[in-house]
């Protein structure tokens, strides 16, 4: 069986603009939150959201598309992904076994919001060439396949909080069945006002700051960024002698289909996807160590996966570590897996989980180990990745010490 490895990890997200510098914030328990600031936000009740700060990079020249700030935070933390795995130049290998797989919900859709607020004065209504080659999703990674030589198959996966699990998946079975040796894997998702819109109108956001598991807890916050996998196989990895994070050795997809947008009250497609990850990767529940929780912060999420944790683990499910990011960075969408994905690779690598930061008050229904407010040292052996999404649509994946 082809095992599948990590060599290379890139972020961009609202507290770093690097793998080292988000990775460090999340262990100090950095809060990314703020004002919006990419539309008005007066006519809203809620005004906070997590947006990437203050991003500078240089880009060639040549890039395929450098319009998008989007695309510029999905172009560097790809290019800090292969330069750490050593496959900036890809002519060791064949670039038609080596492929694109990525995760969003918005895309680049920001362009597209602009557009749609007409400026009569102007003789195009402010509509540039640039919105027409930007937002169609399959430009993220057709960018990237150009500028950095991949000439497998590129695919965007739109499956709403749970893309970049998804995209992930797709690519495991793809190199499992020995198509390809190097697959770019991960998620981008701007701010934009359209899912501020949605979640608001659901009431569904934190007015203040995201609070997973918290008693107090009151909703999700919209977040933003990108990050990037080198997935490859061990054998490649091996002839190469690169440096591997951890190994990818299963994933598990359901669809409860409850409700559209309420997950199921008593977590039961959270509960499949868990075991299903298990089983493919052919692990006991009692070897997995941490869990990268969903934790959205809304009172009905944290509870149900509470529940399915329970269900899965047992009586070791208040004592497993399951801490949730979002409560720094909010609900990066379609990147937000894909970001805890990296996280579960970095907790293997460096022996230490970040917190759940915001908590003060325990719940009662939420009495499990979600790390409150500071990082832990931790033998981390296998850590278990959960994303679920409207619809019931979820994605886990379990990544291992190699």
């Amino acid at each position: 069986m082809t095992r599948i490895v990590v060599t290379g990890i890139g972020m961009v997200t609202p507290v770093g603009h690097s793998r080292e510098e988000s990775w460090n914030a999340f262990l100090n328990g950095v809060s990314g939150a703020g004002e919006v600031s990419c539309f008005d936000s007066a006519d809203y009740k809620v005004h906070r959201a997590c947006h990437v700060k203050g991003f500078q990079t240089e880009l060639p020249a040549n890039i395929s598309f450098p319009q998008s700030e989007l695309y510029r935070w999905t172009y560097s933390a790809t290019r800090e992904a292969l330069q750490e795995a050593g496959l900036m130049d890809l002519s060791a290998l064949n670039p038609e076994r080596c492929g694109i797989a990525l995760g969003t919900l918005s895309a680049d859709i920001r362009p597209w919001e602009y557009a749609l607020r007409p400026d009569p004065s102007k003789k195009d209504n402010g509509l540039t060439p640039s919105v027409v080659q930007v937002y169609p999703p399959i430009s993220i990674t057709e960018g990237l396949a150009q500028d950095f030589g991949f000439e497998g198959p590129q695919n965007v996966f739109i499956n709403a909080c749970s893309s970049g699990n998804h995209a992930i998946a797709y690519a495991f079975d793809l190199m499992r069945r020995g198509k390809f040796d190097v697959m770019l894997v991960g998620g981008a998702e701007p701010v934009s006002q359209t899912e501020f819109t949605h979640f608001h109108n659901v009431n569904s956001l934190a007015p203040e700051h995201c609070q997973p598991f918290d008693l107090n807890r009151k909703g999700l916050m919209i977040g933003e960024g990108a990050g990037i996998l080198v997935l490859e196989t061990y054998d490649s990895a091996a002839r190469r002698r690169a440096e591997i994070y951890a190994e990818l050795v299963g994933y598990g997809l359901s669809c409860d289909g409850h409700h559209m947008t309420a997950p199921h009250p008593e977590g039961d497609g959270a509960r499949r996807a868990m075991l299903a990850t298990l089983n493919t990767a052919k692990l006991s529940p009692d070897v997995v160590d941490y869990v990268s929780a969903h934790g959205t912060g809304t009172p009905l999420n944290d509870k149900t996966e509470v529940m399915a944790l329970k269900t899965v683990f047992g009586d070791r499910a208040t004592k497993l570590p399951s801490s949730s990011i979002k409560s720094m960075i909010g609900h990066s969408m379609g990147a937000a897996s894909a970001l805890e994905s990296i996280i579960c690779c970095m907790a293997i690598k460096r022996g230490i989980v970040p917190p759940t930061i915001n908590y003060t008050t325990p719940d009662p229904e939420c009495d499990i180990d979600c790390v409150p407010n500071e990082a832990r040292e931790l033998n981390v052996r296998y850590a278990l990745n959960n994303s679920f999404a409207f619809g019931g649509n979820n994605a886990t994946n379990v990544f291992g010490r190699i």
